[in-house]
């Protein structure tokens, strides 16, 4: 019983280091996102979990949309900080930038 335990911790252990890796990288890490937007900045429609993990798909990171921590839809150009769980103990904030098309 001990073993599988220390195993599990192990096994956490290794991903939570790969976790904090990649955490590093994305906080460099700016995508930008083109959306038709309105006058003042009012986007038609809105930018989801599914459009930041395109995005970061586009740049070689493979992120599992329920990982973007995005509480509702982006509705507005502008900058957004937007945290990506990526293990039970290492959240990332990624920039994401939405611009009118």
């Amino acid at each position: 019983m001990d073993q599988e335990r220390e195993a599990h911790l192990r096994r956490d252990a290794k991903l939570q280091s790969e976790a904090t890796d990649l955490g590093r990288l994305l906080t460099s890490v700016v995508i930008t996102i083109h959306q038709k937007a309105g006058e003042e900045g009012h986007l038609f429609g809105s930018v989801n979990s599914k459009d930041i993990a395109d995005a970061l798909e586009k740049q070689n990171f493979t992120i599992d949309r329920r990982k973007i921590l995005l509480e509702d839809p982006i509705k507005q150009v502008g900058e957004y900080k937007v945290p990506v769980k990526l293990h039970k103990d290492v959240t990332a904030e990624i920039t994401v930038n939405v611009a009118a098309s």
